[in-house]
């Protein structure tokens, strides 16, 4: 058995049924072996047909599921990318393109001239940030009041951080029954104390070639990074070098329009402080927003897609429980899994809703219907019927009359047969 493959599945079952109180004599109600093995899927059974070939990449067929996820492994000219879930893929097949753009104009002499008088520049805008704040990039025409609100509340975060630290809560992912990172994902870098806005050349470079400014990809991140020095410090015109640019659909990156206004044209401490707002007029309390917010694994895009999701169900009782939840989530992968699936309750709250209440069954969202229908919302590509899936239709969280389980991908006969079998009833291909 390869251990990888088994450490990633026994992270997905602790995702959906870690220290989940399982009704008594399940497990012996089960005979052994009379489960399903996960199964092996060619990629079309997953995701669509853009996300697995294009002009630029290939994904090696079948795929492999691990836990309830997709394994692909992307292959293109500029090397090869694996990830887990349908999500993800999407992600990073949609900057594919971004690359390969700027590739091509950091060839070019006016790039690698303007890169290294921004080389140059660094003490310069330090300086310029001390003696004129308000000439400083975003602040023009924004006043004085805008740069003192952001230092200001960078100042409150750090002194609110000291304290409750001092009544610190044990919020580590073996401690919670959470899984721990995927392997291969590492800690994304503080965006927030930026309170002069250095990075809006990074979002203008990330808003022409339609792509997260915050992106975790190994390949596209250093290039980000020197076109925004190039342009910020540098002066490299960015509409110049990509304007006759096409640039691919936005494929699959689980940001609404909303979200990606937000997140390409406010600085990220501009978005922490309406995030921390928009959870104080929800009923969240100032305590669980801020360990939410401290919580690098959620990037200011993020961060920004889970509150807005949120924000579109009002203030429903319980959204305290889903934010203390998110504050302990760790990888992007599981990141983007439980965005995914509150947006898909929310999306169930405005069509078939509304939801009075919700809950967490681990790291499942829950809503509760008027008439006490549990609707549950499961942003996984593929569920099948093994162990961790019969434990999970025992749920004391889910126990109720009526009870719909949200699925984004697929699902075998089998489970749905078995799910049926306890009440619980399936709605797939329901990612948004």
């Amino acid at each position: 058995m390869n251990p990888q493959r088994t450490t990633h599945h026994l992270a997905l079952a602790c995702l959906l049924s870690a220290c989940a109180a399982i009704a008594p004599g399940i497990a012996g109600a089960q005979a052994k072996g009379s489960y399903e093995s996960p199964p092996v899927l060619a990629g079309s059974g997953l995701a669509p047909a853009a996300l697995l070939k294009g002009p630029l990449h290939t994904v090696a067929e079948p795929v492999t599921l691990e836990g309830y996820f997709g394994r692909f492994v992307i292959e293109s000219k500029f090397g090869k990318f694996s990830v887990l879930g349908v999500n993800m893929l999407g992600v990073r097949v949609n900057e594919l393109q971004a690359i390969e753009v700027l590739q091509e104009v950091q060839k070019s002499q006016a790039f690698q001239d303007s890169l290294v008088r921004a080389a140059s520049a660094p003490v310069q805008l330090v300086q310029s940030a001390v003696t004129d704040p308000l000439g400083t990039v975003e602040n023009i025409g924004q006043g004085l009041g805008n740069v003192l609100g952001r230092v200001g509340f960078l100042a409150r975060s750090g002194a609110q951080s000291v304290s409750d630290s001092a009544t610190s809560r044990n919020t580590a992912p073996t401690s919670s029954g959470l899984p721990p990172a995927p392997a291969g994902e590492a800690m994304p870098p503080a965006f927030n104390g930026d309170p002069f806005g250095y990075n809006k050349a990074r979002r203008d470079w990330a808003r022409q070639l339609n792509i997260d400014p915050y992106t975790s990809n190994p390949v596209l991140r250093p290039l980000l990074d020197n076109a925004s020095a190039a342009s910020f410090a540098g002066s490299f015109a960015i509409n110049t070098a990509i304007s006759a640019v096409s640039m691919g659909a936005n494929l699959v990156v689980g940001f609404d329009t909303d979200v990606r206004d937000a997140v390409w044209n406010q600085p990220p401490v501009d978005l922490t402080r309406q995030n921390e707002s928009r959870l104080l007029a929800l009923g969240v309390s100032g305590r669980t927003t801020r360990d939410f917010l401290r919580n690098r694994w959620f990037t200011p895009s993020l961060q920004t897609a889970l509150v807005i999701a949120l924000a579109k169900m009002g203030s429903v009782p319980g959204m305290e429980s889903v934010i203390q939840v998110a504050s302990q989530v760790q990888g992007e992968t599981y990141v983007r899994f439980f965005i995914e699936s509150v947006r898909m309750l929310a999306r169930f709250n405005e069509k078939e809703g509304p939801l009075v209440r919700l809950k967490m069954s681990n790291t499942v969202p829950v809503g509760v219907k008027e008439d006490g229908t549990l609707v549950a919302a499961a942003a996984i590509d593929y569920a099948y019927w093994d162990k961790a899936a019969a434990e999970f239709a025992q749920r004391k969280e889910l126990k109720g009359k009526r009870r719909v389980v949200l699925v984004a991908g697929g699902a075998s006969d089998r489970a749905k047969q078995e799910f049926e079998k306890t009440g619980l009833t399936l709605r797939t291909a329901l990612r948004p």
